[in-house]
C-alpha cells in the first residue's frame, strides 16, 4: 500500500507524575489502557485528593495516525481502494 495521509506527532502519556500540594510527596503512575490511575491519598501526610499532575515530569512517546491505501495497480477498475488507519 501507499501513505495518502498522516496526522501532526502526538504526545502519548505513558508515565504520569503527581506531587502532593500539602507535602510535596510525589508518585508515579504507569497508564494502564489508557486510563490514569490518580493517587487518591498522600502516602506520606494521608491528605486526600491533594496529588497535582506535573506535566513536564511526566513521560510521552510519540504516536501518530497515518492512513494508508492499497496501491492502483492492486485494486481492479472500476472499484474504489481499500484503506485502513493505524497509529505508529
Amino acid at each position: 500500500g501507499m501513505v495518502v495521509r498522516t496526522s501532526p506527532v502526538i504526545p502519548d502519556l505513558k508515565v504520569a507524575f503527581f506531587q502532593c500540594a500539602i507535602c510535596g510527596h510525589s508518585e508515579q503512575v504507569a497508564i494502564d489502557r489508557g486510563r490514569i490511575a490518580e493517587p487518591t491519598q498522600c502516602s506520606s501526610c494521608h491528605v486526600r485528593h491533594g496529588f497535582t499532575l506535573v506535566h513536564n515530569r511526566c513521560y510521552f512517546s510519540d504516536k501518530q495516525m497515518v492512513r494508508v491505501q492499497e496501491t492502483p495497480d492492486e485494486v481492479p477498475s472500476g472499484e474504489t481502494p481499500a484503506s485502513i488507519v493505524i497509529f505508529a
